[in-house]
C-alpha cells in the first residue's frame, strides 16, 4: 500500500514538475505594450525569464491569425479595410490584419509554428519594420536585401525558438539596468541588459548589404560591421529597453541566418521562401513585383568585410566607436524618421 502511495506520488511529482528545455528555449519576453510604439522608459520594457521556457506558437490572444474575411455592411465595420460582398477586405500594408482588420499581422512568419516573442513585441516589430523599410529599402536610397536582412536579423533574436542558445542576461536576474540614451540625452534609462553571440558569416553579409544605405553613410561610427550591428542593438536600442552586448564566432549555437546577397537575391521568388520572409519584407519593391531585378545598384554591392577567419578581427587601438558621431545629425535624422512614421501610423489607424 505505501509503494502505490510513493507511486502515486512520483507520478504526480512528474506531471507537475517544470521539464528543462535543451536546445530550444527562450530568454526574454515582454508583457506590456507602449501604444505607437512610443518608448516608456520606465514601466514598460522587455523582461528576463527567472527559467528558460519554451517557445509557444503565434495564436491566441493578441495574436491575428485572419486577415480579413469578417462580417460588414459598411467600410466602417472594416476599421483599415473595406466592405466587398459583405466581407472585410484589409489593406495590404503589411500591418493590417484581423477579420475586421483591427489588429496587426504577424511579422515574423517563419517563427509562427515555435517563438519566443509576444504579442506585444509583435507590435513593437511592426512599428520598427516600418522604420527600417523607410532607411534601408531601395525606395530609400539602400538595399532592400539590407532592408529584408535586418528585419530577418530582429526577428531571430526577438522570436527564434533557439533563443537561449545564443542570448543569455549579462546581469543577475532580471537583468535590468540604466543608461544614457544618446539618441535623446535621456539619462537613467531601464533597460534589460544582455549577451547576444552572433554568427561571424552572417554578421559579415549583413554589412555587406547594408554598409551603402545613407544611415551607414553619415558617421564613421557604422562603417564597419561590428559599428554598424552595435548601433542597432546598444545606440538604438536603448529607448526601447533593452541593451546587447555582442559576440562574434562561428560557434553552431551562435544565432545565424542565410541572408540575401545584393548582388543577387532572386531565391525570393521561391514560393517558400518568399511566404517565410518578414510580412514587410514581402512588400519591398524588387521583391514583391516578380519581374523586378532583384540586385541592388553595383555600388552597393562591393564586398568589404572578410569572414574568412574565426572571429572578427578587432584593431588594438580602433578608431572610438564614437568618433565622427555627429549625434545631432543622427538624432535629427531618427527624430525625423520616427515623427514621420508616427504621422503616417496614426493616420492609417485613423482611417
Amino acid at each position: 500500500m505505501q509503494s502505490s502511495g510513493t507511486l502515486a506520488a512520483l507520478l504526480l511529482l512528474l506531471v507537475v514538475a517544470p521539464v528543462a528545455v535543451h536546445g530550444r528555449g527562450c530568454a526574454m519576453t515582454q508583457d506590456c505594450e507602449n501604444p505607437g510604439n512610443i518608448p516608456d522608459y520606465n514601466d514598460c520594457i522587455p523582461k528576463a525569464l527567472s527559467q528558460t521556457m519554451p517557445p509557444q506558437p503565434m495564436n491566441g490572444t493578441g495574436w491575428a491569425n485572419v486577415t480579413g474575411g469578417g462580417a460588414c455592411t459598411t467600410d466602417a465595420n472594416c476599421h483599415k479595410g473595406t466592405c466587398v460582398d459583405k466581407a472585410c477586405v484589409c489593406h495590404v500594408d503589411g500591418f493590417t490584419a484581423g477579420a475586421h482588420c483591427d489588429d496587426v499581422a504577424i511579422q515574423c512568419p517563419e517563427y509562427k509554428d515555435a517563438a519566443c516573442c509576444s504579442w506585444q513585441q509583435n507590435r513593437a516589430m511592426a512599428a520598427n519594420f516600418k522604420l527600417i523599410s523607410t532607411v534601408f529599402s531601395t525606395d530609400g536610397g539602400g538595399c532592400d536585401a539590407c532592408a529584408v536582412n535586418v528585419m530577418r536579423l530582429w526577428c531571430g533574436l526577438v522570436c527564434s525558438p533557439s533563443q537561449a542558445d545564443f542570448m543569455e542576461m549579462a546581469l543577475p536576474y532580471p537583468s535590468v539596468n540604466y543608461r544614457l540614451d544618446p539618441m535623446t540625452g535621456v539619462d537613467h534609462v531601464k533597460v534589460l541588459e544582455m549577451h547576444v553571440n552572433l554568427s561571424t558569416p552572417f554578421t559579415c553579409g549583413l554589412y555587406d548589404s547594408c554598409k551603402n544605405t545613407p544611415l551607414v553613410s553619415v558617421t564613421e561610427a557604422l562603417k564597419s560591421s561590428v559599428g554598424f550591428l552595435n548601433y542597432q542593438a546598444q545606440t538604438g536600442s536603448i529607448g526601447h529597453g533593452q541593451f546587447m552586448h555582442l559576440g562574434f564566432g562561428r560557434k553552431e549555437d551562435f544565432f545565424n541566418h542565410s541572408i540575401l546577397k545584393c548582388d543577387n537575391y532572386s531565391e525570393v521568388a521561391t514560393p517558400n521562401v518568399f511566404a517565410a520572409l518578414p510580412l514587410q519584407a514581402q512588400l519591398l519593391k524588387s521583391i514583391a513585383k516578380a519581374d523586378a531585378p532583384k540586385q541592388c545598384p553595383c555600388a552597393a554591392c562591393h564586398k568589404s568585410c572578410s569572414n574568412s577567419s574565426t572571429h572578427i578581427t578587432l584593431l588594438e587601438n580602433p578608431i572610438s566607436p564614437w568618433q565622427g558621431f555627429d549625434g545631432t545629425l543622427v538624432a535629427a535624422v531618427y527624430s525625423g524618421i520616427a515623427v514621420f512614421t508616427t504621422i503616417l501610423y496614426w493616420c492609417h489607424r485613423s482611417k
